[in-house]
């Protein structure tokens, strides 16, 4: 497998389990603005070598950070459904990576300079380390 094919297929499964938890628009361009709500973000957070010998690295740990964005504007309980809509994921994630998520951070943010959102910041780690290694 090339390295390439290892960035498609854990893209992928990533990608898996979000359309699995029902989120309807999956960018993976962060600047672009979601036109449907809610949507997730997948972006390359980084690319650690691993297993190097003297010359270069054999391969490498890709580490994602997946953004969850719900509408906030005019809703009774935004956090709450943020808050499914992770844990919906999460399972699946779960069950697709072998692997939990390692942190979340939330935030409220606007959109469009005007739509006011909460966002779920979720970090996922390389494979390798954390709570599935």
């Amino acid at each position: 497998m090339t390295a390439h094919d290892k960035f498609i297929a854990d893209r992928n499964r990533i990608v898996d389990a979000l359309k699995f938890s029902d989120i309807p628009t999956i960018q993976f361009n962060k600047d672009a603005i979601p036109k449907q709500l809610p949507c997730a973000i997948v972006i390359l957070d980084s690319e650690t070598g691993k297993n190097g010998t003297s010359r270069q690295y054999v391969s490498t740990d890709l580490a994602w950070t997946v953004f969850l964005i719900v509408n906030a504007q005019n809703v009774d309980d935004p956090d709450n459904d943020l808050y499914l809509l992770k844990e919906k994921f999460r399972s699946f994630y779960q069950k697709l990576m072998n692997r939990d998520l390692p942190s979340v951070e939330y935030y409220t943010s606007r959109i469009d300079g005007t739509r006011l959102v909460r966002i779920a910041k979720i970090d996922l780690l390389k494979s390798g380390t954390g709570a599935g290694s």
